[in-house]
């Protein structure tokens, strides 16, 4: 399976990848739905318990990983330019996983049947058997990671898309459901542990074919490359997971958690625009990183572009919407959390703003730049907090949303200095007009108020907008 490397099969790969992510987004809906199920049957106190345990145990499989995975989106892409077997890296990464994350949870579970959890507040409600499923789970979310990051590497994402972030956090409640009204008890872990088990069994098909040789484990040591390559980004995973968060942590800590919860809705509805260009990110990289320096210096601008059209586009049909009709969308929460609305408009403008300039840090790993972004990242924490510390106190919730601005800024300015310096392009003129309504996009929002339309005049305006829009990207895709 040598992959036919040229603008056409890159444009192609794009958009089938594009239709993937809007379907997998569909129906990742189905998984929030039931978890409040989950909440209802099992009561306020052991659910919180179970989500913060969840994240926990999510986070310590990502050490185990070590961010091989991330770097098997680079790495297998580059096994066909070097003319290295297709499946380096992929055999060597699993066994690695699978070694350290039995370790880890060797030691969390000699710790649980010992009851040091119980010197932890939030984990002392736990008993010793409920903690040592939970951290069983450890072993096959690792996998988990491998085996998505391998089907990203070889151009497959829809095989992560449709298993790890859609089958698995579905099949986890309705599990766990199904446990509790079977009278089996540690429901929740036991649902967590099956349904990621399970994950990893429905993995075996597509990745059988996707190397069709047999799966070896602890034959050959990881690839050096590969490891110098994952090592940062498993870091930068951990240090970006800190970033996203650190703007919340500071109102709570510095205005209290009232303000925290308005806060938390304002970056829950903002964050869809974030999401759109998060999710670009695996579909990007395997493309970038399976380009050759001639390739780099004529298909990559091309590339880039459409990426960055595509996801200012949907960013676009969602923040119009977000604006247009943002009363309708806090009812879901209530009228106390209509608070300094201008944070909303702050937090639209700065994913917007990474939309269109922090792909570039997608590039940048692609070209195997992945000690660059760990420094980035590093320094955009530095940022982020620095700014949170002194503006939320004297601006309040925009402050905290102008913290994000801060350092998308930094990130905007830092990355494309950067990449200029490498002389590769990555902006054409077709991405324009997108910025041109971006613009609109935030001249509507400041001014909206002003005129107070109607709820109809609203949905016209709407209408009309996404007309605009479809028309803008016909010019866009006739335009030589």
């Amino acid at each position: 399976m040598k992959f036919c490397m040229s603008l056409e099969t890159d444009k192609k790969f794009l958009l089938k990848s594009t239709l993937y992510n809007f379907l997998g987004t569909l129906l990742k809906a189905v998984a929030p739905a039931l978890t409040f199920v989950l909440a209802r049957i099992f009561g306020k106190e052991e659910f919180g318990i179970f989500v913060s345990t969840q994240l926990l145990m999510f986070t310590l499989s990502r050490v185990a990983a070590l961010g091989l995975d991330r770097g098997l989106h680079w790495f297998l892409p580059q096994n066909s330019i070097n003319n290295r077997p297709l499946h380096l890296g992929f055999n060597e990464s699993l066994s690695y996983s699978l070694v350290t994350s039995i370790l880890v949870f060797a030691v969390l579970f000699i710790c649980a049947m010992l009851g040091l959890h119980k010197y932890s507040e939030s984990l002392a409600v736990l008993s010793s058997a409920e903690l040592s499923l939970y951290v069983l789970s450890i072993v096959p979310l690792s996998i988990l990671h491998i085996l998505g990051g391998a089907a990203e590497g070889m151009r497959k994402p829809h095989y992560k898309i449709f298993i790890t972030d859609c089958a698995t956090y579905a099949l986890a409640p309705l599990i766990s459901i199904a446990l509790y009204f079977a009278k089996v008890p540690n429901a929740l872990p036991a649902g967590f542990l099956i349904s990621n088990v399970l994950g990893c069994l429905i993995y075996i098909p597509p990745i059988k074919k996707i190397f069709p040789s047999s799966i070896r484990f602890f034959k050959n040591k990881v690839p050096k490359e590969l490891l110098i390559y994952s090592i940062p980004r498993g870091f930068s995973d951990v240090v970006g997971s800190i970033l996203l968060r650190i703007d919340l942590w500071l109102v709570l800590l510095l205005l209290g958690p009232a303000e925290a919860g308005v806060y938390a809705i304002m970056v829950t509805i903002s964050t869809g625009l974030r999401t759109i260009r998060q999710s670009y990110t695996p579909i990007l990289l395997p493309v970038v990183a399976g380009m050759n320096k001639e390739r780099l210096n004529t298909d990559l601008k091309p590339v880039f572009s459409y990426c960055v059209n595509i996801v200012t586009l949907i960013q676009l049909i969602i923040g119009f919407f977000i604006v247009l009709f943002p009363d309708k969308i806090l009812m879901i929460a209530g009228k106390d959390f209509i608070v300094q609305p201008e944070t909303l408009g702050i937090l639209l403008f700065s994913h917007l703003l990474g939309g269109f300039f922090l792909l570039s840090s997608t590039v940048l790993n692609g070209i195997g730049k992945s000690l660059y972004t760990l420094k980035m990242d590093i320094a955009s924490l530095c940022v982020a907090f620095l700014a949170s510390y002194f503006l939320i106190p004297i601006f309040g919730l925009p402050g905290a949303a102008l913290s994000t601005l801060a350092f998308v800024l930094l990130q905007a300015v830092w990355n494309n200095v950067y990449i200029f310096k490498l002389h590769l392009r990555l902006y054409s003129k077709k991405i324009i007009p997108y910025a041109i309504w971006s613009i609109f996009l935030l001249v509507v929002y400041i001014f909206l108020p002003s005129f107070s339309p109607s709820f109809l005049q609203k949905i016209i305006f709407y209408v009309v907008i996404l007309c605009g829009l479809a028309f803008t990207q016909v010019l866009i895709k006739s335009s030589k």
